[in-house]
């Protein structure tokens, strides 16, 4: 599974330098509301790992991959490692761009640190339903059969969803309905933080099963 971590990695090295485009493109979202940011963050990071697909078909690595005494399901273990690795990388930049963001924010955020970490666990609640829309497509038809529905038609939702953040948190009185719902996560800690998490691991658990159970069936 690391080498295949590792071969995934280097297989879109060419793409390497366009990582660091992508807090620019999260902080962005800050102008509107620092809230946005991990989530935004997140999910760009997410979106990035699919270069793994479309490098993949592009060199037919597929046919290489299956010569080396590797087997299919080491290859979804490897980029699902790879995808979650920056899924982290996506929460440990996202958090401190957030801070920032909240400078220059229309939108400031005034609650306490504690009051931002269902934003942390909604973020990966978020990875994992979006990795179970993308990845078993992906596995399942291949990059250019699959990106309409594994790739365009996720990136239409996640903007659909950051816009209707937008419009339903600029009405009046729901700032204090966010306000309110930070609020009582803060005191269910355990049981709002600790059930999105749980939900989060079982959707990414579903999607990799998903996703190993299609590659296996899947012909070249």
């Amino acid at each position: 599974m690391k080498q295949m971590v590792l071969l995934d990695w280097k297989a879109i090295k060419y793409f390497h330098l366009r990582a660091f485009l992508l807090p620019v493109i999260s902080l962005s979202a800050g102008f509107v509301s620092a809230l946005l940011v991990v989530p935004t963050n997140v999910f760009m990071f997410l979106f990035f790992s699919i270069n793994t697909f479309a490098v993949e078909e592009k060199g037919d690595l597929n046919k290489l991959y299956l010569t080396l005494p590797i087997q299919r399901s080491s290859v979804v273990k490897g980029r699902y490692v790879l995808s979650i690795c920056m899924g982290l990388a996506g929460l440990a930049t996202g958090i401190p761009l957030a801070v920032l963001a909240d400078r220059f924010s229309i939108s400031h955020y005034y609650g306490p640190v504690r009051w931002f970490l269902p934003v942390v666990t909604i973020s990966c609640l978020l990875f994992s339903v979006f990795h179970l829309c993308m990845f078993p497509i992906l596995f399942k038809l291949g990059y250019s059969k699959g990106k309409f529905w594994g790739m365009f038609v996720p990136l239409a939702l996640f903007a659909g969803l950051y816009s209707g953040w937008v419009m339903i948190s600029s009405l009046p009185g729901n700032e204090y309905l966010i306000f309110h719902a930070l609020k009582y996560a803060s005191e269910n800690m355990f049981l709002v933080n600790g059930g999105i998490v749980l939900a989060a691991a079982l959707i990414l658990l579903v999607s990799f099963l998903l996703s190993k159970k299609l590659y296996s069936n899947r012909e070249f």
